[in-house]
């Protein structure tokens, strides 16, 4: 963690703030000797808020047979934990909502921060680990890093988020390349300043870590991180989503004993409580996914043998769909290049217009015309610069082109080709009929003898901006990095 950067952001005055009942909760249920007439009467404080716990308490969510009329009954019949979860979360989705016209995805954000919610409290139930309400609360705010991300770094960390195209679990990595420190350590240090309890704290901070690092409640770490992909795998991104529902199945499994029908079980019960959860915390939300779609799909690649392992045709580091190398080879290759003085390149390809693909043509659409954008930015490659260009899949719709030698001077030239030669690819969707798809590209270039970009990581940090500019243009256009910001080439 780096501690400057910890302490800037901590900070900064365009940090939330958690309302007064929120910190007079959290105060109060610190105390072992805390009667619960004094936490219902904090609650009752704020009426919005006592409002909001009654309109849950007697939801369907809850399923009470009796009807609730009062903080202190609600106590009494969920439990202090309970009512506790219900009055941070109201509180921080209040604190934290969205603005209007903000380049942040808030819907986006609460739609992940729901599902997640919902399939955490769903797991902990099944599995009977630890607290069900306490697993709610720690899901839905795992990632209130991000939006103190995006309130102290503004149009930077959009940007960011912008290069990691929607892929949760690439962000992480982006924003320690960029900033120095992640959306958990900043969530956790935020949670703590809270007095949040230190489980909860620990499971924020460590959301993004493999589940070989261990946390002090390793089961609610472990429900979070399955409740997690069960977001990811409810996400518009098919490709990601079958990635993260496999992911799911297995840890499943292996962590908790659920067999695969109990697992999707859980994608079915969240999404009828999705609608209902964003009214009660008054958040807008995208409409609910086809779930029974998504679990067919699985099933269909499951049948395919495309699940349990890489086909052998595959060799290691390379992508199965496009067939091309995949973000491993390109950082070998990248790593390679800078063994020499020699110049180099690096040109972004981002395909535009994927997510609207997906949403409009179903399943499997975005994957169709990926792979065939893919063999076209190949074929161009090699008909311009031969085997001076090396084309990788680098991140979810996006593309890696590395150039070295005398075809890094004719960079600019071939990002127009590569341009072109997307708009000309041949598409088409049984469902949607011929398509047209455009390109975002950003360019670095490192010259020979010089110490601009003189690292990997400088490189590719160049390149990642650049085409992040060029998506903030509209899309369709060349963007390079130089002097220190990018430059549009083509629009």
């Amino acid at each position: 963690m780096n501690d400057t950067a910890l302490a800037r952001i901590m900070e900064s005055p365009q940090l939330p703030t958690l309302p007064a009942v929120a910190v007079r909760v959290l105060e109060l249920t610190s105390r072992r000797d805390v009667e619960l007439s004094e936490i219902a009467k904090a609650v009752e404080h704020d009426p919005a808020i006592a409002t909001r716990v009654l309109k849950t308490v007697n939801s369907s969510f809850y399923g009470l047979t009796q009807r609730v009329g009062s903080i202190r009954q609600a106590l009494a019949y969920l439990g202090l934990e309970t009512v506790k979860g219900l009055v941070l979360g109201f509180s921080l989705a209040q604190a934290f909502k969205g603005e209007e016209e903000v380049l942040f995805d808030f819907e986006d954000y609460w739609r992940r921060s729901i599902y997640s919610a919902s399939a955490a409290r769903a797991l902990a139930s099944i599995v009977k680990c630890g607290d069900a309400d306490e697993a709610f609360l720690a899901a839905l705010i795992q990632d209130v890093g991000m939006i103190a991300l995006w309130k102290h770094y503004g149009d930077r960390y959009i940007q960011v988020l912008d290069i990691a195209d929607g892929d949760h679990q690439e962000i992480s990595g982006f924003e320690r390349r960029h900033f120095d420190i992640d959306h958990a350590e900043i969530g956790a240090a935020m949670l703590d300043g809270w007095k949040f309890p230190a489980h909860i704290v620990d499971v924020v901070l460590l959301h993004h870590h493999g589940p070989e690092v261990a946390a002090q409640d390793e089961d609610m770490r472990r429900i979070v991180l399955l409740a997690t992909m069960v977001a990811e795998s409810l996400g518009p991104d098919p490709e990601r989503a079958q990635k993260a529902l496999r992911q799911y199945e297995e840890c499943c499994s292996t962590w908790f004993n659920l067999r695969r029908g109990t697992a999707f079980a859980v994608l079915k019960s969240i999404t009828q409580h999705t609608g209902e959860l964003g009214r009660m915390f008054d958040l807008k939300t995208s409409s609910n996914p086809d779930v029974d779609a998504i679990l067919e799909e699985a099933d269909r690649l499951r049948r395919e043998n495309r699940v349990t392992a890489p086909s052998p045709e595959f060799p290691e580091n390379t992508d199965q769909l496009t067939g091309l190398p995949d973000r491993n080879a390109f950082q070998q290759r990248l790593l390679s290049v800078f063994e020499t003085e020699a110049p180099a390149a690096i040109l972004l390809v981002g395909i535009d217009g994927m997510r609207e693909l997906n949403r409009e043509g179903g399943p499997g659409s975005g994957d169709a015309a990926l792979a065939k954008v893919s063999d076209a930015v190949l074929r161009a490659c090699r008909e311009a610069v031969g085997t001076q260009a090396s084309v990788f899949r680098f991140v979810g719709a996006e593309l890696a082109v590395v150039l070295q030698g005398d075809s890094v001077a004719r960079a600019g030239i071939l990002a127009e080709r590569l341009r072109a030669s997307i708009r000309l690819a041949p598409l088409a969707d049984e469902r949607l009929g011929l398509l047209k798809l455009g390109a975002s590209l950003g360019i670095a270039t490192r010259l020979e003898g010089t110490r601009n970009l003189g690292t990997p990581d400088e490189l590719l940090r160049a390149a990642m901006m650049a085409i992040s500019e060029a998506r903030r243009n509209g899309g369709d256009s060349i963007f390079a990095w130089g002097d220190g910001e990018p430059v549009a080439l083509a629009a």
